[in-house]
This record gives C-alpha cells, sequence and structure tokens, in this order.
C-alpha cells in the first residue's frame, strides 16, 4: 500500500483563490457555484427538495468537464467557485473541501497501485458524509489521466484505470461529491468520461478583459519616461500580434504580454 495521499486538499479559507476577475469569468464562476450549491444545499429549491432522496441517490449526472485552451483560467475558476461555496453553505452548517487531483498523483508505482489510488480518492470523499461535508474533486487535465481507450497510445494499463473511474464515479452521490475535471483537447477524452459529465466551454476573455488583466502586470507610476498606460498600450498590441498570428485568446496570454512589456520595456532586456 502507498504512504502517500494521491491528491491535495485546498485551503478555501485563504485570500490566494480571490482572483483579479474580469466580467466573462465571473459569469462563469457563477454560473459553476450556482451548479454546485443546486446539488449541495438542503434549503428550498435545491436538489434534495426536488427529489425523492432515495430515487436520486444514483442520479446519473456527476460533474462538470470544463474544456478549453491552456491559460483560459479553468482550474482557478474551479477553485474559486469552491471558496465562494464555503462561504455560502456556511449558513446552512455546511462544510466545503477541494481535492485537486493530477496525473502525477494518480500515475505512481505498480499496475495495480494505480488502481489503488483512485480508489482511494473516492473514498476519502466520501469520509465527509457524516460530517455534513461536501467535497468537490478537480481532476486536472483529465484527458492525460483517462485517455480513450480507441486511441492508439491506450494501453492495457488505461484501461484498467479508465473502469476503475468509471466504476467509481457511478457510485457517486452528486448531493455530496461532485467531479470538476479539467481538459485542453477534448478529442482525447474517452467518450465514457463525457456520457458522465457535462462538457463545458470555459469562456475566453474579451481583448478589453486581456488588457485589464494585463494591466496588473505593469508598473504602477512612471517607469524609464513611460507611464502604465504607455506600457499598457505596447502589451495590447503584444496581444493583438499573439491573436492575429492564430494564439486562442487566454488570461495566461495576456499576464505574459504584461511580463514581455516589464522585461523589455522596464528591465531593459532585449
Amino acid at each position: 500500500m502507498f504512504d502517500d495521499t494521491p491528491y491535495s486538499e485546498r485551503d478555501l479559507t485563504g485570500i490566494g483563490f480571490q482572483l483579479q476577475t474580469v466580467p466573462t469569468q465571473e459569469a462563469f464562476i457563477g454560473k459553476m457555484v450556482n451548479g454546485m450549491r443546486y446539488f449541495f444545499s438542503r434549503l428550498d429549491g435545491s436538489f434534495t427538495d426536488h427529489f425523492i432522496q432515495n430515487s436520486a441517490d444514483n442520479y446519473p449526472f456527476k460533474g462538470f468537464v470544463f474544456h478549453g485552451p491552456p491559460g483560459s483560467g479553468k482550474t482557478e475558476a474551479v477553485k474559486e467557485a469552491g471558496r465562494r461555496l464555503l462561504l455560502d453553505l456556511g449558513a446552512e452548517g455546511i462544510g466545503v473541501r477541494l481535492f485537486h487531483i493530477s496525473t502525477a498523483d494518480i500515475n505512481r508505482g505498480n499496475v495495480g497501485e494505480m488502481e489503488q489510488r483512485m480508489r482511494k480518492v473516492f473514498s476519502d470523499a466520501r469520509g465527509g458524509l457524516d460530517t455534513g461535508i461536501r467535497t468537490i474533486l478537480l481532476f486536472d487535465d483529465i484527458d492525460t489521466l483517462l485517455m480513450s481507450r480507441d486511441d492508439n497510445r491506450s494501453q492495457e494499463w488505461t484501461v484498467s484505470l479508465n473502469a476503475t473511474f468509471f466504476h467509481e464515479v457511478d457510485r457517486l452521490q452528486t448531493t455530496n461529491t461532485m467531479i470538476c475535471a479539467t481538459t485542453n483537447k477534448t478529442e482525447m477524452l474517452d467518450d465514457a468520461v463525457k456520457s458522465r459529465l457535462w462538457p463545458v466551454e470555459c469562456p475566453a476573455p474579451t481583448l478589453d478583459e486581456m488588457k485589464t488583466v494585463a494591466r496588473s502586470a505593469l508598473p504602477i507610476g512612471m517607469v524609464n519616461g513611460k507611464t502604465q498606460d504607455d506600457l499598457l498600450a505596447l502589451a495590447g498590441e503584444r496581444i493583438e500580434g499573439h491573436l492575429a498570428n492564430g494564439t486562442p485568446a487566454s488570461f495566461r496570454l495576456a499576464r505574459m504580454a504584461g511580463i514581455e512589456v516589464l522585461i523589455h520595456e522596464v528591465i531593459g532586456w532585449e
């Protein structure tokens, strides 16, 4: 049996997850919070209120798979949604925790041990059922963990790990545990994942929103004869150039444009 835990439990009480959100991302996070609150809450108008509990214990919806280009804020949006849910559901006496699972957390050791790791993720999630805790399982880059069985690169261990995942997911009670998976490559996902998790596209930021994000990476005052607005104009040109060359719009691109301007125009590193 392995000694380490096959996930990282994130602290949802800290301010580290409070993002500099823009309207597009704010709306996305809000929808995510509303969706999870519907299943996790026990108030009027929630899932529990609308369904007879015994008939809904194995409701077929098990969570979401968020897809979009790298740097589109999928992972951080899930963490921020978890933070807001913790505050929101606290009024009901309900706790919220987030298990962050990466491919490296599971794909260690020999065949058989990986399946044990996967089972432990779900077993530990079920451990909060009697204590009023809801668990979000964040499977990051799930396409690298659960490769499609039709993929030529798929091997025997992949099929076994997929089977373990599907078995555990089918036992999952969405009123207590929900999966929020992320992927950059939906075409690589096994169809059985898509049938259990609701695919949702993570919206790309607008050009103006990207400039807002880029501004946060720039100095506030006058530097080398340039104001922050001057530097932001240069960052905007870089963003537009990348977009014109086919790079998808993303928060990562916006931050990198601001950093590029900082390095070239402020530090002077050509």
